[in-house]
């Protein structure tokens, strides 16, 4: 059995990026590459940036191009899109998968930052529309036209952006579970707490659905067998299909776009129900739960949500039994039924670990899992648990010898972004990720058994 994880968060093209980024920084690891005792979790935009990184950015492939942290690097270096002898830039999702405001419920829309549509369409406007059939432009436009349009925008994502075509596509050989989203059909449209977002009966109504990639097995711990074939392609467009939040939680959209969700069917005991797949992250955004399923001893889990953790904790304080307000597309079970970690009063030095951008670590040993029939947790105790966040850091920031990094960069850099990321912003992400490696790297080795 493998001992050891890593979870990649949900997070939009943020959590995406962020996610490559990490794993070609952790390749520089003696043994990182080849060791077998590693498995991983990913939820949503981190599904599609592991999945990308599986089939086009290993140590041997070379094609994709990562700007290394380099606090010498000039501004005109870090706002280009550099590829060297490679030949994709890892960003080029940027490009086919890129988020609109427009896709989001009201609610969530509200608490975006000013500034961020602008800018990003204004940086990016030179880039050509996803080759998508029909005149579709992947997520640049607002509102789904078929249950399959999500599925063809990653498909070209793969293609035009990383040369991979869908049927090269491949989970690779190392153990990987991918979070994903059951949501009764006749439950739709479903009706949201009006001062938590949470849904309501959600133990009867939202269930997850962990699908080991490479037997291609989907386990569900309310013990339903999903019995349509879903591919590795079919698996990350269901982790990361936030879009059906704004459809599921509106009786308008439900009436008019009910028909672009994506259907599933599951049995039990002879029985069969009706489901949607929705994004993993309406059960957990951290990728952490499906490796507590596996009782891991050790487990490191790179928060990378594109949401800032100071107006949007609930992703970790739900797993620690605790209260805080959700957005409508994370955690949407609550802290009642999204508990696992046994120790509540952990959360507080958890949070203020995370959320100080001169750490953005919390490590924590010998933690108390709960038996958790919904999540489908066993009581254990966990040997290690390693949490990388993603918040602003001046200390990162400030390293940069070119002052011009630091005054071109975005408002919402690092985890406000609900589009594309402009190259500067995108490629400073990257070089965050790979300063927090080596600034952890010790810590990161010892719990990844390196």
């Amino acid at each position: 059995m493998v001992n050891t994880g890593i979870a990649f968060s949900g997070g939009g093209i943020t959590g995406l990026l962020a996610s490559t980024c990490v794993l070609n920084s952790l390749s520089n690891f003696d043994g990182f590459s080849s060791s077998a005792d590693l498995a991983f979790s990913t939820t949503s935009g981190g599904t599609i940036g592991y999945g990308i990184w599986a089939n086009a950015g290993p140590p041997g492939t070379d094609a994709m191009y990562f700007p290394e942290y380099d606090t010498s690097m000039a501004y005109s270096d870090a706002n280009t899109e550099l590829t060297g002898d490679k030949t994709y830039w890892f960003a080029n999702a940027n490009s086919y998968l890129e988020f609109t405001t427009a896709t989001k419920p009201a609610s969530a829309r509200a608490t975006a930052h000013k500034g961020a549509n602008e800018t990003t369409s204004a940086v990016r406007s030179e880039k050509p529309p996803s080759r998508v059939a029909g005149g579709h432009h992947g997520l640049r436009s607002g509102l789904p036209s078929t249950s399959g349009w999500w599925r063809l925008a990653i498909d070209t994502c793969f293609y035009l952006g990383y040369g991979i075509h869908d049927y090269d596509i491949s989970p690779g050989t190392r153990e990987w579970h991918v979070n994903m989203g059951l949501l009764k059909q006749n439950a739709c449209p479903i009706t949201l707490g009006s001062e938590d977002n949470v849904y309501e009966s959600a133990s009867s109504k939202l269930w997850l659905a962990v699908m080991d990639m490479v037997p291609g097995t989907i386990a569900n711990p309310q013990g339903y067998t999903v019995t349509d074939d879903v591919s590795t392609l079919d698996a990350m467009s269901y982790s990361s299909a936030f879009w059906v939040a704004s459809i599921v939680e509106s009786a308008a959209q439900y009436l008019l776009l009910g028909g672009t969700l994506m259907s599933a069917s599951a049995e039990k005991d002879g029985n069969s129900k009706d489901f949607y797949w929705t994004d993993g992250g309406f059960i957990d955004t951290t990728g952490v739960v499906a490796h507590l399923q596996q009782q891991r001893t050790s487990i490191v889990a790179f928060y990378n949500n594109n949401d800032d953790l100071e107006v949007l904790a609930a992703p970790w304080a739900f797993l620690f039994g605790r209260s805080s307000a959700t957005d409508t597309m994370n955690h949407l079970e609550g802290p009642e039924l999204g508990q696992v970690f046994a120790d509540t009063t952990l959360f507080d030095q958890v949070y203020a670990n995370l959320t100080d951008g001169s750490i953005l670590r919390a490590s924590l040993s010998n933690v108390e899992i709960l038996e958790n029939s919904y999540l489908g947790t066993s009581a254990y105790t966990l040997d290690s648990l390693v949490i990388i966040s993603n918040q602003y850091s001046d200390e990162f920031i400030d390293s940069f010898s070119d002052g011009d990094i630091k005054s071109n960069l975005n408002e919402d850099f690092p985890n406000k972004f609900d589009v594309a990321l402009p190259t500067l912003d995108a490629n400073v992400l990257c070089m965050m990720q790979d300063y927090k490696v080596q600034k952890y790297a010790g810590e990161l080795k010892t719990a990844l058994g390196l």
